[in-house]
Parts: C-alpha cells; structure tokens; sequence
C-alpha cells in the first residue's frame, strides 16, 4: 500500500488525538471527494516507512488511524490487520476509515474502530446528523455506533 502523508489530528475519532496515515489507490472514487488525489497511486510506500513514522509520532497519540483500504485486495486486508496488530503490542488503539459502504468484516473484528460508508454530499459528512457514514467503537466484542458524538446537536 501507498500512502500520500501522515500526521496528527484530534478530529477523526471523539476524545482522542490520532496519527493518521492517508493511503492512497482508493477505490470508493467517491463523488465530491475531499482527497480525490488518493484515487490514484500517489506517495511512498508504506510498510518501509512505518515504524519509523509511528515511532516518530508516538508520544503524541493515542489511536492509530489509517484512513482508506488501497486497492482493497486480501493483501492491503493482511497489512491492514498487522498495522492494527502493531498499535496494539505498543500500546495504541486502532482505527480504519474504509470509506466503503459495507458491514462489519471479518477481518475487521480486532479493530477498536471502524468507520464505513462512503461520502455522499446528500447525507452530509459524520458531523451532519444526516450522514450515512456511521463510526463503530469496539465495546468488548460487540461495534457501538458513536457517530452522534460528532454531531454539534447530539442527543
């Protein structure tokens, strides 16, 4: 997997500060697209390049966050799942923003995060109570929906 840029945000998961890792070869093309440069091929390649960003970072996160699956094939899942293996054994939470519209997979049920649904300007973004892009927080074993806590009028 490629990715375009990393660095930290406190806005893509609720009450923590994330390094995030923008991947790019996305393939949810989506219409009105804040980052259409990630549907091609555009940086660096990842895994020779991790553990020195997440090292660099680590003192100032809490969750690791990739943002896009690439090209979405079994072997960006493998890498995926290691990178969430690694957050893990160095004490760090994991997030993917997939960006596709599915459910909850396999491969996903060690994640402590998972946003899904792709962009569609109708609906609004995670902060719009219309969106249709829901961010699950892992409770145990089971996905809790937590996007209303982007919401400025939560219930």
């Amino acid at each position: 997997m490629y990715y375009a840029t990393a660095g930290i945000s406190e806005l893509e998961i609720p009450n923590n500060k994330s390094l995030v890792i923008y991947i790019s070869e996305c393939q949810n093309k989506c219409v009105d697209c804040h980052t259409p440069f990630l549907h091609n091929k555009y940086g660096e390649i990842l895994k020779d390049n991790f553990s020195d960003i997440f090292e660099l970072f680590y003192n100032y996160f809490d969750v690791l966050c990739i943002m896009g699956e690439g090209k979405g094939r079994y072997k960006e899942k493998q890498e995926i799942q290691y990178y969430c293996e690694y957050a893990h054994k160095h004490n760090k939470k994991f997030a993917l923003y997939s960006g596709r519209d599915c459910n909850i997979e396999d491969w996903m049920k060690d994640f402590d995060y998972i946003k899904i649904g792709s962009y569609k300007k109708e609906y609004g973004s995670l902060s719009s109570n219309t969106t249709n892009q829901i961010l699950y927080k892992k409770d145990k074993d089971e996905f809790v929906n937590i996007t209303r806590l982007f919401w400025n009028n939560k219930p």
